[in-house]
């Protein structure tokens, strides 16, 4: 059985019906080790001891060891629950058809909830768990919220530690940390406890908050197209100061130009955000990238943005060839946007 919806498998697992086996695989671990909680309560009770919960780690698997707890009759307890937290490249192909063929058929008074981690780019192992899972359970993804259900998890959270946190706080606190549920929460609880109580301003979000390495370049794209050479050379020098490599600075620099560009070509397309983002790999809770793109675009020429581009590419190719100080090309590489821009 394949849940497709969130909100269906949260139902499900409120409810009075418990599968032989749960295959929760995705990119949040917050949502992972969530919902594997409320399995395993929901299997064995609030009061799991050895002998009615077994925890496994891919990473130290013992096949034999993993079978036994499937297999063994449940002891002081109606049932039992064996998990396993994986990732499908931590098993041959020998070793995980054994796994598969035991969850194919578990005991029915044994419940096994496997958390599959970090399985982009590994379809053929995480098809056989999945074929494997769906014969005798449930299957659900558990990747990034919407940007809306995102901003709902966060002020409920302040909500729950006695703060306030407006839609808009939410949004930044969101681009200043990424769409990771498991970061969002703590920088909401940590937020939350320097605040004490009452609102939360963006002001606290910037003196508290860990910025990623993508908000930091954010902030750098937006100090190049106002024409701030100073406070991006200055963000430059906080970057460098952290230890971000030059080259990945500028790959995600130049990802923010080519989003610049996108957003230029469908606005003059006149094609709707919607439509264009899924046809351009955007995930639905990174439309507003797109959004702001066609916004901040039509400020420029194509002839402007083609020549960016090129620019960025050619100091993406001195990096990578010329053997120069990595700070220094960064930097002269800003500088060209900005004599592009007719900002120096």
């Amino acid at each position: 059985m394949k849940f497709k919806l969130e909100s269906d498998f949260a139902k499900h697992v409120k409810g009075p019906e418990l599968l032989r086996v749960y295959l929760l695989m995705g990119s949040q671990p917050f949502l992972l080790s969530r919902y594997r909680d409320q399995l395993i309560k929901k299997a064995v009770g609030s009061n799991a001891n050895d002998f009615s919960l077994h925890r496994f780690d891919g990473a130290k698997f013992d096949l034999q060891a993993f079978y036994d707890a499937v297999e063994a009759l449940p002891f002081l307890s109606e049932g039992q629950c064996v998990t396993l937290d994986a990732q499908p490249d931590q098993f041959d192909s020998g070793l995980l058809k054994e796994l598969c063929a035991i969850l194919e058929e578990p005991p029915a008074t044994t419940c096994i909830i496997i958390t599959l981690r970090n399985t982009e780019g590994k379809k053929e192992k995480t098809n056989a768990f999945v074929k494997a899972c769906d014969k005798a359970g449930g299957i659900i993804s558990l990747d990034a919220r919407s940007r809306s259900d995102t901003l709902r998890f966060l002020r409920s959270r302040a909500q729950k530690n006695g703060c306030e946190l407006s839609s808009t706080c939410a949004a930044y606190l969101m681009d200043r940390c990424g769409d990771d549920l498991q970061l969002l929460a703590s920088e909401t609880d940590k937020l939350c406890a320097y605040a004490g109580e009452g609102s939360i301003t963006k002001e606290q979000i910037d003196e508290i908050a860990c910025a990623i390495l993508q908000a930091k370049v954010f902030d750098l794209s937006r100090a190049i197209l106002r024409g701030n050479f100073t406070q991006a050379m200055d963000l430059i020098d906080q970057l460098c100061q952290q230890r971000e490599p030059a080259a990945k600075i500028l790959a995600v620099l130049s990802n923010a130009f080519v989003d610049l560009y996108r957003g230029y070509c469908i606005r003059q397309a006149n094609i709707p955000v919607a439509r264009a983002a899924p046809e351009l790999g955007y995930a639905k809770n990174r439309e507003f990238v797109l959004k702001n793109a066609m916004s901040d675009s039509g400020r420029f020429s194509p002839v402007q943005l083609g020549k960016m581009l090129k620019a960025l590419t050619e100091t993406d190719l001195r990096l990578k060839s010329t053997g120069a100080n990595d700070r220094a090309v960064l930097e002269y590489g800003v500088a060209r946007l900005f004599s592009l821009l007719g900002n120096c």
